[in-house]
């Protein structure tokens, strides 16, 4: 039987998300003019929409009020070809983006928080009394969004101060029990400073997402805090400062996931590194029967500490020429701690022979005992920092440019410790917390380090990494309304890293554990096996105990884009480009893998589309894509003398081709209805070598080519309809949406363990605002008919979990709640 070990995605991001800095002074803002037009800075100018050549999807504070688009997970709902995953905390547009958490390897999708390039999606899910808007840009944009952007990018605005007092509270609470109290301030501090304070609590209890049949307390808790200051300062008529802090906290205990097959409990040890958790368990796993049942005795925590972010937009106008620096600074401690067995059971007493087996004569029996409540810790601690400075033209006009600089600095510590958390009374305690060092050949080393952790998967990666970058666009109006675009961008990554890596094993089944040819029982030592099983990768390896090695490697390139569009008239776009977008290699740290260096990715995409206004109350969008996506970067579990270690592999080519359409229609003066759809064809098409899925017993090497990309639904389609009642006391909003997400896969395995089902939701919302619009009083019934919806699957090898089969995550359960927001 095989066995992997999962990493805990990161959940720093999983429902609130601090900002990240690095890159670009993309403002990225969207306002809606009138009832028609929404200008965007995509292209760091002001535009229509419908004017720029791009696929954009807009997402503005009062549409996500109204709609009641609250999360990135609505949002990817709402957006053709993006998919989200909030257990996983990745994004992937058009088959393009990350599959793996593993330091030392970047996201496809690009996020930036005012500008700033972050690694976590999650500013996107803040409430919109801190955001303004968020723009969603398909495809590549490497020209002017810089890092990591080969799948697209997600561009998240912040509500600035106002040149008026203000401020507005928020308290809103539903079904779940899930509760939170915001608000802000804002206005003139002097004639030329104006200033801005927000902040959120969410001290609270819920009753979801899961039921634990154990009876386990203290689950279910979000205590967070969040606040954010900004100033904004008028230095002169052309030069303007904008600065940013913002800290936030966690203390929560929520669980990503839940195990969605049998137990296995007939087998005491099946290849791995410690005993089966759910051997001769008499408990039926919940989770079969009911997602949203479990039955573990490990409580669940994320914890956000020493989180501060800082940014700062300085701009000045030099008549005609706009100089422009963004610069900024991060950091935060994540702490995670998760259930790795899947099981209550806290203590296992097995039969292990009789003395008389190897003592003539003397008959009495003797047992050995083990504490399964197998834990895994996973840690983030990160410090970065960027500075930019671009130069463009101040006026838009026939012909329009930007040149820049970028510099990047991150610094990055990823321990992942998987141990076991008992009293040390029972044997497996007491012999993993002193073991032996086994060397390879056999032989026991003289000493063998301590491990008082009662660890036995212990892997620590140590990043650091420099980024670099010149970049610049112009486009030029050819002739009356043809214009063509060439963006070209030069960029260096530099990685030095370090890993550590260490494993222990107890198998007291074991016949080779030189007790009189047969299992040692009680008197099993735990043996650390790190160096006889890194000498079967790597011939010639002699250490024991724990493992170190250093990398350093640089990735360098171009990525570009060239486009041409065409407006015959003021209501139609035609577009085309060819954009080519670059992600920097990576390394696979902490498991000590065999294949642990992957180089970069270069993605090629080329797209037609057309933006039309036919009649004054509708928009109508459609474009097709085809992508060439080499080199992707795939984490695959590759067992090594019985043990799982996770490596990291280039496998050359998978393409993606489709069609997205959207539109917006304003019926009447009462009634909006968008409709958005979605096909997409994400599949691996070239590979040089056969893996083996260790969600399968046994060694059997398959072929991958014509699986699906990761996460990629063929159809999506979302409809929703918002309706004005006038009333005599002011406005009454009526909103409704329904969305789809055909199945998906979450590994590139053709296996059922990684396959969700199609699945569908309908929310609706009302809103009630008052005539001078100073009071919002919102309801809402979100999963109207308690539809089972996917989130992702993770397939498993039993080992130290208690079983074969998947850990699944799901979208929300049916609730309902009710919100006020007052302005003042």
């Amino acid at each position: 039987m095989k066995t992997a070990f999962y990493t805990s995605v990161s959940a720093f991001g999983l429902l609130l998300g601090t900002p990240a800095y690095a890159q670009n002074t993309i403002e990225s803002s969207a306002e809606e003019n009138d009832e028609n037009t929404i200008v965007v800075i995509a292209q760091r100018r002001e535009q229509d929409l419908q004017d720029v050549p791009i696929a954009i999807s807009v997402f503005g504070s009062e549409e996500r009020d109204k709609i009641g688009i609250q999360t990135i997970q609505d949002m990817s709902n709402f957006t053709p070809g993006l998919s989200y995953s909030a257990s996983l905390e990745r994004l992937s547009i058009r088959g393009v983006g990350r599959l793996t958490n593993i330091i030392g390897t970047e996201p496809g999708v690009a996020t930036y928080n005012d500008g700033f390039y972050t690694a976590s999606p999650s500013e996107a899910s803040k409430s919109t009394m801190f955001v303004e808007r968020v723009e969603v840009l398909r495809g590549p944009q490497g020209t002017l969004y810089g890092r990591n952007s080969i799948g697209g990018s997600l561009n998240v605005i912040s509500k600035r101060p106002t040149d008026y007092a203000s401020g507005e509270f928020r308290v809103g609470i539903n079904s779940s029990g899930f509760s939170s109290v915001e608000g802000f301030v804002s206005g003139p501090i002097t004639d030329s400073i104006r200033g801005r304070v927000s902040a959120q609590v969410q001290p609270q209890a819920f009753n979801f997402p899961y039921d634990n049949i154990s009876g386990l307390k203290g689950e279910n808790v979000l205590d967070r805090f969040l606040v954010e200051a900004q100033l904004e300062f008028d230095l002169s008529d052309s030069t303007e400062l904008w600065l940013k802090y913002s800290h936030a906290e966690w203390d929560d205990s929520i669980r990503p996931a839940s195990l969605a097959t049998p137990y296995t409990t007939t087998n005491v040890f099946a290849t791995g590194l410690v005993p089966n958790a759910a051997f001769g368990y008499n408990v039926a796993n919940p989770g079969v029967t009911d997602p949203f049942a479990i039955n573990t005795n490990t409580r669940s925590s994320d914890k956000l500490s020493d989180n501060h972010n800082i940014v700062a937009n300085l701009t000045h106008d030099f008549g005609g020429v706009t100089v422009k620096y963004v610069g900024g600074y991060s950091q935060y401690v994540f702490t995670q701690l998760q259930d790795l067995d899947n099981t209550a059971q806290d203590l296992v007493t097995t039969f292990a022979g009789t003395l008389g087996d190897f003592v003539p004569g003397f008959a009495p029996a003797f047992t050995y005992t083990y504490n399964p409540t197998y834990v895994q810790e996973y840690i983030e601690d990160k410090k970065y920092y960027s500075n930019e400075i671009t130069l463009s033209n101040t006026d838009p006009g026939r012909f329009n440019w930007i040149a820049g600089l970028y510099q990047y600095y991150e610094k990055f510590s990823q321990p992942v410790t998987q141990f076991i958390d008992a009293d040390g009374t029972d044997n497996l305690s007491a012999a993993i917390a002193a073991p032996i060092c086994s060397e390879p050949g056999g032989t026991i080393a003289a000493t063998c380090a301590l491990n008082p952790r009662r660890a036995f998967y212990a892997g620590v990666g140590n990043l650091t990494t420099k980024s670099y970058a010149a970049f610049g666009q112009a486009d030029y109006e050819v002739t009356d309304g043809l214009r063509a675009t060439v963006g070209l961008r030069y960029s260096k990554d530099i990685k030095d890293a370090d890993e550590s890596y260490r494993i222990i094993q107890w198998d007291p089944t074991d016949p080779d554990a030189a007790c009189f040819g047969f299992g040692c029982g009680p008197f099993t030592p735990a043996v650390d096996v790190t160096g006889p099983v890194l000498a079967t990768i790597f011939p010639g390896f002699t250490s024991s105990g724990a493992a170190t090695r250093d990398f350093k490697d640089n990735w360098k390139g171009l990525s570009w884009r060239f486009g041409l569009d065409y407006k015959p008239n003021d209501d139609t776009l035609l577009f085309g480009s060819y954009s080519r977008g670059l992600k920097s290699g990576g390394y696979n740290l902490g498991s000590f893998s065999a294949s642990s260096l992957v180089d970069k990715e270069v993605v090629d995409t080329f797209e037609l589309g057309f933006k039309s206004r036919p009649m004054d109350s509708l928009t109508f969008n459609v474009s097709g894509f085809h992508s060439i996506y080499k080199d992707v970067q795939v984490p695959i579990t590759v067992v090594t003398a019985g043990i799982g270690l996770g490596n990291l592999f280039n496998v050359p080519q998978s393409q993606s081709t489709g069609v997205e359409v959207e539109t917006r229609w304003n019926a009447t003066d009462w009634l909006e209805i968008n409709a958005n759809y979605a096909y997409l064809d994400a599949r691996i098409t070239k590979t040089d070598r056969l893996f083996d899925d260790p969600n399968i017993p046994g060694n059997m090497p398959i072929d991958i080519d014509g699986n699906r990309m990761p996460a990629s639904s063929k159809h999506k389609i979302s409809i929703s309809g918002l309706i004005d009642v006038p009333i005599s006391q002011g406005n009454l909003f009526l909103a409704g949406s329904y969305v789809y997400r055909s199945d998906a896969y979450f590994g590139v395995f053709d296996n059922p363990n990684y396959r969700v089902l199609g699945w569908d939701q309908v929310d609706l919302r009302v809103t009630y605002v008052t005539p001078d619009e100073n009071i919002r009083l919102i309801g809402y019934v979100r999963n109207v008919f308690d539809n089972l919806g996917f989130d992702g699957a993770f397939a498993l090898s039993q080992g130290g979990a208690s079983a074969s089969g998947r850990r699944v995550s799901y979208t929300p359960a049916r609730n309902f709640g009710i919100e006020l927001q007052a302005k003042f």
